[in-house]
């Protein structure tokens, strides 16, 4: 289903560069050398730091002042290191290759009309590239599950009916062992939660679903993807399939009883200042910033392990 990922994470630029601290511009510029481009708000965000209800929210990239560097913001040559280490081990390359694989087994979504009052808003070519995005989400675990620990992930690519099911769960409640199907266990079953901002935010009905943990996951793409598909399917352009076109991040998972105790997240139509978003959820969400899930790459590799071995015990039980 997937290759496996050969490449060897490394920060060396790092270590040639003559000051201790980098600024802001040098440490994107460090970011885009490792493979790993995120745009200048992404920063932004991840140096946020305040409260939340009773809780106080350090910043994910500790910038800050130095002496020597006048009103620029740095952050030290150790912590950047440290921090690049952690995305390369939460993170894996999107390919056309990978958009292939998604588009040949969602076709028959692909083509379906719009009912959802969002998406009935959209043309069609937007209609697709958010299906694409939404999916290459589920893919990209699945894909970093298989590298990572040789766990085979069943992403649902079936056609969401009225009669059948009403939404497209988004969760991986089913895993293959040596081919067979295999039901993942209640309490390990995951669901994964994308976003396009900077926080995990779930509507309470959607945390009564089954399943008991919750990944967030990011999707960091090429925004020209589509259209060079759509160049390369009237014959003007050849694409490179094994292309990266950007890559697939975990920023983090947390189980759902920690999630919905209010003593831990918050519950809100949007979050205080300073991680207050433009706009207000239509009604209440639980809600935890990155920097509060469980950011330990360990961690969620030991769950995906759990994962594989009740798969392998059931399926020889």
């Amino acid at each position: 289903m997937f290759d496996m990922d050969t490449s060897e994470a490394t920060v060396a630029p790092l270590f040639r560069a003559p000051s201790a601290y980098l600024t802001i511009s040098a440490f994107l510029k460090e970011l885009a050398e490792q493979g790993l481009p995120l745009p200048e708000k992404q920063v932004t965000w991840r140096r946020k730091s305040g409260v939340v209800g009773q809780h106080q929210i350090p910043p994910e990239l500790p910038f800050g002042r130095v002496k020597g560097y006048g009103a620029r913001l740095v952050i030290s040559k150790q912590e950047a290191t440290r921090y690049i280490q952690r995305l390369r081990e939460q993170s894996v390359t999107i390919t056309y290759k990978d958009v292939k694989s998604v588009v040949e087994s969602y076709d028959e979504v692909m083509l379906k009309p719009a009912r959802a009052a969002i998406r009935a808003n959209r043309n069609f070519t937007g209609k697709i590239e958010d299906e694409v995005r939404g999916k290459l989400v589920e893919w990209g675990l699945a894909k970093y599950a298989y590298q990572r620990v040789g766990l085979e992930l069943v992403i649902d690519f079936a056609l969401i009916t009225v009669n059948t099911r009403k939404r497209d769960q988004g969760d991986f409640v089913r895993c293959l062992v040596n081919g067979k199907d295999v039901e993942i266990p209640d309490h390990l079953k995951l669901s994964i939660k994308s976003t396009s901002g900077n926080l995990l935010a779930v509507p309470e009905i959607e945390t009564t679903w089954e399943g008991s943990w919750f990944a967030l996951a990011k999707l960091h793409i090429d925004d020209k993807f589509l259209y060079e598909a759509i160049k390369a399917g009237l014959g003007l352009v050849d694409l490179d399939f094994d292309r990266n076109l950007g890559w697939f991040e975990i920023r983090g998972f947390v189980s759902k009883k920690d999630f919905t105790d209010l003593g831990v997240s918050f519950k809100g139509v949007n979050l205080p200042q300073p991680f207050r978003m433009p706009n207000d959820f239509g009604r209440p969400n639980y809600i935890m910033l990155p920097v509060q899930l469980n950011q330990n790459p360990d961690d969620f590799l030991d769950l995906l392990r759990q994962i594989k071995d009740s798969a392998f015990e059931a399926c020889h039980s």
